[in-house]
């Protein structure tokens, strides 16, 4: 081995010594055998690493052979395909997800992608984006026939302004998915137009468990829809775009109402939504209810008889009610199992009672848009007391009370009677001031009895809680955060018309 010490010319090296000519001579020649023997290292090196490749491309090659992935059986690989698909909505038509970017890893696992039915029983289709690429529509009709005999599950985006309405493609592309109606079991249109309801309006599908339809129909096409007759349809929700009312347009419809056990009404703004009378029409039609969502017109209440929904586990009350249409509501409706409630706005000078909720409906563990203006000091603490099984309360606050409902909610030295003993979660909207110290002591009484996250939704001042703050708080093991929403346009996908994951 060559060291640097081992030259005569060491003790210069790092100084501006300059060598006379006899001792250039004999540097470079001593340097011309050196760089002999650099080369003769530098192709060993090479030989060496070449060797090396082949030997780690042999090893590397025999261990896939041997590996566990090779060795497992193809109905164990189809359930890990099946568990790589979305579970909040459909799959969408493109390679960077399940099931099409399963087969694009190896021929094997492309054959049994291919050979399984369930990857292919759900899929999303904008038709924007598929009308974009003539040979995305024969994929589509490709798609379905994998999914042999499974029940569908399908969402579809018809046409933007961009493409006629009615279009030959676009009927195109509905005929094609018609053809597996006898198969649809969840399906969902949205931007749906008069023109493709009409071409709609024949299809029944036998099997159809649940239907979502969002877009600018009145009531007289819809209620023409065989969709909406089948007598396996347990699931039905509608958002409106429609000038007419959404309770006309629902009750126009030729549900089997006595079947239905889920429901969603929605419409945009609220003086085209339900009226409270025509609400109490469907719960008294729909005794077996689990969920039922619906946007509020503000009325005068009318009177009716007392009801019983045992199944009824979600209330979402959208729009604009009356305060006494609401107490109404609690007092003629039984709701036992009612476990998720979300208040609408609420109109008139009376105030609501919540402690009367809690006492019907002691399982509520979710209360939503509860307006904080809406109590008094008195009614609010009662209605605090009556949720003992309360897990997230959501809360608007545009009256500054955000620190007396802080107050509330923090457990008391020597006092056993907790509120809301379970809750683990709160989400503040529009909070205007927070008392520093009060929050600390919601913070550590609350975080002893399992609460673990704290948001302020739209807040007034956004800077309202510091970076430092906020780090203390997290260490402490509570998930918190400040929260502003903010809308963009996005472009055309394959994800086009779905939520968020």
């Amino acid at each position: 081995m060559v060291n640097s010490t081992d030259s005569p010319f060491s003790h210069h090296f790092n100084t501006n010594y300059a060598p006379s000519n006899e001792e250039i001579q004999i540097i470079q020649k001593d340097l011309v055998s050196r760089a002999q023997e650099l080369a003769q290292i530098d192709a060993r090196i090479s030989e060496l690493s070449a060797q090396r490749d082949k030997i780690q491309a042999y090893i590397d090659s025999h261990k896939a052979l041997v590996s566990h992935p090779r060795r497992l059986p193809p109905d164990i690989v189809r359930e890990i395909f099946v568990a790589c698909l979305p579970t909040t909505r459909n799959a969408v038509m493109s390679a960077q997800e399940a099931p099409l970017l399963l087969c694009r890893i190896c021929s094997a696992w492309r054959t049994i992608a291919l050979s399984s039915p369930r990857l292919w029983a759900s899929i999303h289709v904008p038709f924007d984006y598929v009308l974009r690429n003539e040979a995305r529509m024969p994929a589509v009709a490709q798609w379905l026939q994998r999914s042999g005999a499974c029940p569908l599950s399908l969402s579809v985006v018809f046409e933007d302004l961009q493409w006629a309405d009615g279009s030959s493609s676009g009927s195109a592309l509905l005929a094609s998915l018609a053809d597996f109606s006898a198969r649809w079991w969840h399906v969902e249109f949205m931007e749906l137009s008069p023109a493709r309801t009409r071409e709609l309006a024949r299809i029944r599908p036998p099997a159809l468990e649940s239907l979502k339809l969002t877009g600018h129909v009145g009531g007289s096409l819809l209620a023409a829809l065989e969709l909406v007759k089948v007598s396996t349809l347990r699931a039905v929700a509608l958002h409106s775009r429609s000038a007419e009312h959404l309770d006309d347009i629902v009750l126009a419809m030729p549900l089997l109402w006595d079947q239905l056990t889920h429901l969603t009404f929605q419409c945009n703004g609220d003086h085209r939504g339900f009226l409270f009378e025509n609400v109490l029409v469907v719960l008294e039609r729909c005794t077996r209810l689990i969920s039922f969502q619906v946007t509020l017109r503000s009325s005068i209440d009318s009177s009716s008889e007392s009801m019983s929904l045992p199944s009824l586990e979600i209330l979402i009350l959208e729009g604009t009610m009356q305060t006494r249409s609401l107490s109404h509501l609690v007092e003629r409706v039984s709701m036992p199992q009612l476990r998720q409630f979300r208040f609408p706005t609420l109109g008139g000078h009376r105030r609501f009672s919540l402690a009367d909720l809690g006492t019907r409906s002691p399982l509520i563990a979710y209360l939503d848009n509860i307006s904080l203006s809406s109590f008094s000091d008195q009614s609010l603490l009662e209605a605090l007391r009556s949720l003992p099984s309360l897990r997230k309360l959501v809360v608007l606050d545009g009256d500054s009370r955000t620190t007396q409902l802080l107050t509330l909610l923090t457990p008391k030295p020597n006092v056993n009677a907790i509120l809301c003993p379970t809750l683990q979660e709160l989400v503040i909207i529009y909070c205007s001031s927070l008392e520093e110290t009060t929050l600390d002591a919601f913070i550590r009484g609350r975080i002893e009895l399992g609460f673990r996250r704290l948001e302020f939704k739209n807040s007034m001042d956004s800077d309202m809680l510091s970076k430092d703050q906020i780090q203390s708080i997290l260490s402490q093991g509570l998930d918190i955060s400040i929260v502003q929403d903010n809308t963009w346009t996005e472009p055309t996908t394959p994800w086009l018309g779905l939520p968020d994951s």
